[in-house]
């Protein structure tokens, strides 16, 4: 056989092949979400899914998510608020159950689709907004723009704009995150579920929206846009944080892993002064957390409603 003719015989063969997998791919993305346990809500041109409760007395606390997070990540907040206070938690476009038709990038865009979503859903002002991670971010680009519907934040164990610039431990660490995002993306593309606990943290919520979130992020849509938005924080929304000015009566509380802090002093020392963003400021360090246990292991969950309650309450102060 003439080299030629095997090298059309190759091509052919790895063209089938590529259908083939290429045709895997659409079919395992074409497969339909799990059914959202929230409401899915039009805005700005997207559907959004909400857990959300208008009623109770305020202020009301508006959640915004980690990385690759959906809004079940506050289940065991949303529990214990859920009748007492109003309350809004959502997943950002491309994550959880939410669409992804136009990709917002920037944070005021971001903000902006919080902001007509509340409007939307009828969650009166004013806010006290709680941000985990990359979260944080986006609810001081909030309260910058809008100081006169903020009554407080909640850091959880925030992102700092520019925690990559000073800690190396945490530049050392992004490839790692960058590839759990690809090895995640790559088994949501091929239907490949490993075996045990996959999601972390994830398998501590509540047994009826743990199963919903595990099967939400076993499709690529939620790690494509984790994808766009690990680069997104890095630049696009740090820069927009730093020039993000809070009023200097803000209260602002920071809660802080334990394991995280411990593991980098850095890092110990970015959320301190995060608690130092205005002159009315709190900060709680929780032993033997990680930055997902936190949020979602129930007793840990508590130290952040006790950060939540003291904002509200010192808000109401301030009147």
């Amino acid at each position: 056989m003439s080299a030629a003719r095997t090298a059309v015989i190759t091509a052919g063969a790895l063209a089938g092949a590529a259908s083939f997998l290429y045709g895997q791919v659409r079919a395992r993305t074409a497969a339909p979400l799990p059914p959202a346990p929230g409401e899915l809500v039009e805005v700005g041109g997207e559907t959004l899914h909400v857990l959300h409760n208008p009623a109770g007395t305020g202020p009301a606390v508006v959640f915004e998510s980690a990385l690759a997070c959906p809004g079940t990540e506050w289940a065991w907040l949303l529990r214990e608020l859920d009748g007492r206070v109003p309350y809004l938690a959502y997943d950002r476009p491309g994550n959880g159950w939410s669409s992804q038709r136009a990709p917002v990038t920037g944070a005021a865009e971001l903000n902006e689709l919080t902001r007509q979503l509340l409007r939307r859903t009828g969650v009166p002002g004013p806010y006290v907004l709680v941000g985990h991670s990359v979260g944080g971010l986006l609810i001081r680009t909030y309260a910058a723009a809008h100081p006169d519907e903020v009554a407080g934040l909640v850091l959880v164990d925030s992102t700092h704009p520019d925690q990559l610039d000073r800690s190396q431990i945490q530049r050392e660490g992004m490839p790692l995150v960058a590839h759990g995002i690809a090895r995640a993306l790559w088994r949501a593309r091929f239907g490949v579920r490993p075996a045990g606990r996959p999601y972390g943290a994830v398998h501590e919520l509540p047994a009826e929206l743990e199963a919903a979130t595990v099967e939400v992020l076993a499709h690529p849509g939620p790690w494509l846009a984790a994808r766009r938005e690990f680069g997104l924080w890095q630049t696009a929304w740090a820069e927009a944080t730093r020039s993000a000015h809070l009023p200097a009566d803000l209260p602002v509380a920071v809660v802080t892993a334990g394991d995280q802090a411990a593991g980098d002093p850095v890092h110990a020392q970015l959320q301190r002064e995060l608690a130092g963003l205005t002159s009315v400021g709190r900060h709680d360090v929780v032993p033997d957390t990680d930055h997902e246990t936190v949020v979602m292991v129930r007793s840990h969950a508590t130290r952040v409603l006790d950060a939540v309650e003291w904002v509200a309450q010192t808000s109401r102060e301030r009147v």
